[in-house]
């Protein structure tokens, strides 16, 4: 499985989520409330260890389309990606984290800072996204 993928699969169980809302790789449709998952740009070795093993992040965006009509709409927004984060924080404490490949083992999935209105559409609605990353460390092919 892709590390996006099992990324993607693990926070389709957040239970924040709209319900019935699809979760995305790399689109995002025009009707709220619908959500993806970016791979962005960022490092991707951290650190390199003698015995050929390696510590990795994985940096993503978890967006969503939302509406942004009004003050509420956006309150709410806001107040779904500050409990994203706390969820992630959560999470990585309990050791509930993404299941990956073989050699690889999830260490941390954290949100980078706050959740935000991305993109202004249009009509009244808008991208919200919050910069996250997964930590793994990835053991040396055999």
């Amino acid at each position: 499985m892709s590390i996006i993928g099992a990324i993607r699969d693990y926070l389709v169980g957040y239970s924040g989520l709209e319900e019935d809302a699809p979760v995305w790789v790399d689109y995002l449709g025009q009707n709220p409330t619908e959500y993806t998952v970016v791979p962005i740009p960022g490092n991707r070795i951290i650190e390199t260890y003698l015995d050929g093993s390696s510590l990795r992040e994985y940096a993503f965006a978890f967006r969503s389309m939302e509406s942004t009509a009004d003050d509420l709409a956006r309150i709410e927004s806001s107040s779904f990606y500050e409990s994203f984060a706390d969820w992630l924080e959560t999470q990585t404490e309990a050791g509930s984290l993404p299941e990956m490949d073989s050699g690889q083992i999830a260490e941390r999935i954290e949100a980078l800072g706050w959740g935000y209105l991305f993109e202004q559409g249009v009509s009244a609605t808008g991208i919200y996204q919050v910069q996250c990353r997964l930590v793994y460390k990835q053991q040396q092919e055999e």
